[in-house]
């Protein structure tokens, strides 16, 4: 019998069973689906990933005076100022852009909107720390940092709950009681942790310091951060260091004495994140091998049954002249061809999951071709595998035996 022959007698044999052989296939069905939203997701959620990193600055270090409130103190120990921003840049040699930060929360209203983010106040070179894009309009520039400019830029979330889907650029709003004007719009971030990065604004420091409420109030030059990026390529451990001694020494802290500030790299934040999708990744994938065994398993027992059923046909095919390898294709094939349908459900399945997963979560949808192999392979290898052994065994029946058997 030629491969289009078994092909034609597995689907016959499989439609007169249907319900039976669509019962059977769920577990693969499954396993397929699984293989495919877990590779869309980690595709999806790994370019998200290195999206949050860039935007959260590849290269950055962000310096923060320590609180120790638990100790019986209040407030920070020690207060960064715009000194210790000017001193890191010129004594810092891996040390590339430096912006001074000062943070609060103020109510923004525009017309009959209103909504309170956080709001920072930052130097014009905040953009190159942190790798700002615009979606609209652009960034302050130095001039209007030096003259305290009443300009402002909107986090997506923030030019969403004001201004809902038209443009902002050039429009008044009223921050804290102060007109600015928008000149622009972050691209969106997304969330990290579940915390929104688009629910702030940004003005320039010198506006915020003048203008602005403060969570704290502030000495001339206190800052709250410290924003700096590292030159490509450098050793930011080194960096690091060098940071830490060259504010040891201007906050006059003795060897062996406690540090009473940090410097922060935000993307080990995300890394931690990542660390934990991979861990889930690698629950999920053993979730779905899981559920390809047990659609094996099924496979391999409705197969046994149908030989069982089939005993006295297999004995008349041997009888007319059927040989061993003959049986052996008869069954295999037809394990093959259910879980090959199982499979291509299983791909739609796993196309419909994948879309649901990257609207809930925000990623993009990304379908890999390895992942569409994978599932493929692991469809068909369970149909050999499973199937080998109903097929063996209908392959070596005595056929006598089985001529008998009604």
């Amino acid at each position: 019998m030629t491969l289009g022959g078994y092909l034609a007698e597995a689907i016959t044999s499989l439609r007169l069973n249907a319900l039976r052989s669509a019962l059977t296939a769920i577990g693969v069905i499954i396993g397929v689906a699984g293989i495919m939203v877990l590779g869309a997701a980690s595709a999806g959620a790994n370019k998200k990933i290195a999206e949050q990193i860039n935007a959260m600055g590849a290269d950055a270090l962000v310096i923060a005076a320590l609180s120790f409130e638990n100790a019986g103190q209040r407030g920070p120990v020690i207060l960064l100022t715009d000194e210790d921003a000017t001193a890191i840049l010129e004594h810092v040699p891996d040390i590339q852009h430096v912006s001074r930060e000062l943070d609060g929360n103020v109510t923004i209203i525009a017309g009959n909107a209103s909504w309170t983010p956080q709001y920072w106040g930052v130097d014009a070179s905040y953009a190159d720390v942190f790798n700002v894009n615009t979606s609209e309009g652009r960034f302050f520039d130095e001039g209007e940092v030096r003259s305290g400019a009443k300009v402002i830029l909107l986090g997506a979330t923030v030019a969403e709950k004001l201004f809902g889907g038209a443009s902002p650029i050039d429009q008044l709003v009223r921050m804290g009681g102060v007109p600015m004007r928008v000149i622009g719009v972050r691209s969106r971030l997304g969330s990290v942790g579940g915390l929104d990065q688009d629910n702030h604004v940004m003005v320039p420091i010198t506006t915020a310091r003048s203008r602005l409420p403060q969570k704290e109030k502030a000495a001339a030059h206190q800052l709250n951060l410290i924003d700096t990026k590292v030159v490509r390529g450098a050793d930011r451990e080194a960096a690091k260091e060098a940071i830490l001694a060259l504010l040891r020494e201007r906050k006059h802290i003795r060897d062996g004495e406690q540090d009473k500030f940090d410097v922060f790299d935000p993307t080990r934040y995300v890394e931690l994140m990542n660390a934990t999708h991979t861990t889930l990744s690698w629950l999920l994938a053993a979730t779905a091998v899981i559920s390809l065994v047990v659609g094996g398993v099924g496979i391999m027992n409705i197969m046994l049954v149908s030989v069982t059923e089939r005993t006295h046909e297999i004995g008349l095919r041997m009888a007319v002249g059927a040989r061993k390898r003959d049986i052996l294709a008869q069954f295999l094939i037809e394990a093959i061809v259910l879980c090959a349908a199982a499979g291509a459900a299983g791909l739609a399945l796993g196309l419909f999951g994948g879309f649901i997963v990257a609207r809930a979560s925000g990623w993009p949808l990304i379908i890999e071709p390895a992942t569409v192999i994978i599932a493929i392979l692991a469809s068909a290898g369970v149909g050999i595998i499973f199937g080998y052994l109903p097929a063996h065994g209908a392959a070596v029946l005595n056929p006598i035996d089985a001529l008998r058997r009604e």
